[in-house]
């Protein structure tokens, strides 16, 4: 059994080595973890060690993760089909085309709460998630249960029953889907209350490769 503030500790010495390719010192966590005292530090350390999750020696860098643990850290997102980053026209069936593998520093609780969609045109070419583009053929990672819809961020939306990626802008009764794009091409998508529209959930990344 693992408490909310151990899994805390441990989640940030595991995205620490995950980035950098070494262990944080206990001065670096104190500093990453916002605490005032390295003891503070160290108890969980000295916790996590007796539940097996670390070990530890004298150097500098001496915090190691058991073998389970960096098996822990790589996750695998399914490929639920694809988007279109123009108009609607792509159906939104759910249509699995195999997974991506992911460090699980790079999302946030459950991993079944994220999937990944295969993005189809240039509608939204000059949007950025995370200082990167969403570009004909990226993949762009979805969070199930982030539907706090804003005019800041972009969503994936089901139009009659096909799926697209776009800006929302609500005006009263009218919805507009708005395109981010260096082609002119690309004009919003205007509904109302009416349509046939279900409200998914939010872009939180976008990978390119």
């Amino acid at each position: 059994m693992i408490t909310d503030n151990q899994q805390k500790v441990l989640d940030k010495i595991v995205s620490f080595m995950t980035k950098y390719g070494k262990s944080p010192t206990i001065e670096e966590l104190r500093i990453i973890l916002e605490q005032k005292s390295k003891r503070w530090v160290t108890q969980y350390l000295e916790s996590l060690e007796k539940k097996w999750f670390i070990k530890r020696d004298s150097n500098y860098r001496g915090i190691k993760l058991w073998n389970s643990i960096w098996i822990q850290t790589i996750l695998n997102i399914p490929i639920l089909g694809y988007a279109n980053a123009w108009k609607p026209l792509v159906f939104a069936e759910e249509n699995e085309l195999g997974t991506l593998t992911i460090s699980k520093s790079m999302i946030t609780w459950n991993e079944s709460n994220y999937f990944f969609l295969k993005i189809e045109w240039t509608s939204m070419n000059d949007y950025k998630v995370k200082w990167k583009t969403i570009e004909n053929g990226s993949y762009v990672l979805i969070k199930k249960d982030d539907i706090n819809l804003n005019e800041n961020n972009a969503f994936l939306f089901i139009v009659d029953a096909c799926a697209t990626i776009k800006v929302p802008k609500i005006d009263w009764d009218t919805l507009y889907l708005l395109p981010k794009s260096k082609d002119s091409e690309h004009k919003p998508i205007i509904l109302s209350r009416a349509d046939n529209i279900m409200i998914n959930w939010k872009v939180v990344d976008v990978f390119n490769f």
